[in-house]
Parts: structure tokens; sequence; C-alpha cells
């Protein structure tokens, strides 16, 4: 008997809840006559009237209906609960690979990743620097940042927009002084990251100088831009989230617009596994705790 009637237990549950067959149907995504053959259905193998029919869609709950409404309210909340414990374990643990740039992972999801670790001791995430979709295709990274919207191989959720400053040490700004346009900066030293954007060159290609002879000094990645320019190498463009705690050792340079430099941050998995819960959990962890950032 259990057997015929389990299947058939949903059906009641929904009319019980919202109290309308119309709002039943909508929620299970079936038609209204569905509903009313399952409901009829049930009460012909209990052998009891579970509703009242005052019209076609209008009823009341029956003794034996309300106290089967009650019952059913407790065992499907019940059984909720345990099937978010049982996912919510299984999210929750386990090795994920999250791939992004030096100074993101540094700035932006290393604090995230510790809070998850103190919540749920049996994650572990791998952090590293390379993204490339080769390594995406071999299964060795899950999830990855990427500047801008991906291409359509990828499944992608939004994190943040990332703005940028240009920044020199208070002893190179006495030295050679502050320049107040794009023609000025020119004949300063410029910090600039060997490989990947060059943000610099963006500022002078969106100009009509022509400027074919520059001073740079070229690091590695934005975290040895930052360092450079506090030893007095010059002048360079970081990302917002840097400087945090290095603003009052440094001159924030506001003559020269940088608005044409903001990137939107995202986050991708490959398509495929968009629907792993553990993929889809995690990703959902650093949307939310990024927008506060």
């Amino acid at each position: 008997m259990v057997n015929k009637l389990l299947p058939l237990l949903k059906y009641f549950h929904a009319l019980a809840e919202t109290g309308s067959f119309t709002k039943a149907a909508e929620r299970l995504c079936i038609s209204q006559s569905t509903v009313s053959i399952q409901i009829r259905k049930l009460e012909q193998i209990l052998g009891v009237e579970l509703l009242h029919r005052k019209s076609k869609h209008q009823f009341a709950l029956s003794r034996e209906g309300v106290a089967l409404a009650k019952e059913t309210a407790y065992s499907f909340e019940r059984l909720e609960a345990q099937l978010d414990s049982i996912q919510s374990a299984s999210t929750s643990s386990g090795e994920i690979n999250l791939s992004s740039s030096a100074s993101i992972g540094s700035k932006l999801l290393l604090p995230v990743i510790a809070k998850l670790k103190n919540s749920h001791p049996k994650l572990t995430i791998h952090l590293q620097e390379t993204s490339t979709k080769k390594l995406f295709f071999e299964d060795k990274i899950d999830i990855a940042t990427n500047y801008g919207a991906p291409d359509p191989g990828f499944h992608s959720i939004y994190l943040k927009s990332i703005t940028k400053r240009m920044v020199a040490s208070k002893g190179y700004i006495e030295q050679y002084g502050t320049p107040d346009d794009l023609q000025q900066l020119s004949r300063h030293q410029l910090v600039m990251q060997a490989r990947g954007k060059n943000d610099f060159q963006t500022l002078f290609a969106r100009s009509n100088l022509d400027i074919t002879v520059l001073q740079t000094q070229s690091v590695s990645s934005n975290l040895a831009k930052l360092d450079a320019v506090k030893l007095g190498l010059g002048i360079a463009i970081v990302p917002d989230y840097l400087l945090d705690n290095s603003a009052d050792a440094l001159v924030t340079i506001t003559a020269i617009d940088l608005s044409a430099l903001c990137e939107e941050l995202y986050l991708i998995c490959e398509k495929r596994r968009q629907f792993d819960n553990k993929i889809q959990w995690l990703m959902a962890q650093f949307e939310d705790a990024l927008k506060v950032c």
C-alpha cells in the first residue's frame, strides 16, 4: 500500500500547501486535471474523502485531509532537511582545483578559501596560477577566474568590476614630479607587466599622441608591479584591490582618466560541468563573498 501512496502524496502536499488546484498545478508543472485525478486516486486507496469539494475549483480539507496535510508537511520538511544535509556534505568536502592570477588569488580568493576551510574542514581548494583551456579539458582545473565574458565553451558567473589606479612612491614623485597628462606621463619611468595586458599601451593607443619610445621596467605580475613602485622604480597601474594596505605609502595620480581600463571579473568552469553540485556550490560561495568586497 505504501508503494502506491508515496507517488501520490506529493500532489496532496502541494494542494494542501497552496490551497488551490491552479497553484498546485503550477508548482508541479502539470495540469489542474492531473492534480485532481491524482487526489482522487489517493482518496480511493485510502477509502476516505480528503477534500470537501464545494465546486470544480473550490474545496476545504476534511478532518482526515487536515490530519494528512500536517503529517505530509512535517515529513516533507524533514526529508528536505535531510537531503540538504546530504548534499552539503558531498559538496563541501573533497578537492577542487582553482586557477587565477597571482594577485587575484592572493588578495581576493585566499581570504574566501580560508573562511571556507574553517567552516568546511573536509574541503581542500588547491589554488594555482595557470588557466589554459588545455588544462581545463584534461580535468586539471575545475574553476578559474577570467577577465571578460568567456567563449561559449564555458559557463560563467559575474564576480565584480575591477577598477585600477595609477600610483607611485612618495620618493619618486618628490624626485620626478606628478604627471598631469599622457604627454608628461610618457617621459616617466613606467612599471609594466612583462606578459599579459599592458595598460599604459592601451592608454597611449587611445590618445592622439605619437609616442614610440617609453622608459619601462618589466616585472612578472601585478604584485611585482606594486613592489617595484614601493621601491621607487617608477609609476604603475594596479588593480584597486591590491592597495588596501598600501595606499598610505603611495601617491595616487588622479589627473589621468583610467575608466577605460576597468575590467569585469568572472568565475568560469567548463559548460559540461556547470551542473556539478560541488562546482555549483563553490562558485556560489565565491560569488556571494566577493559581492561585498
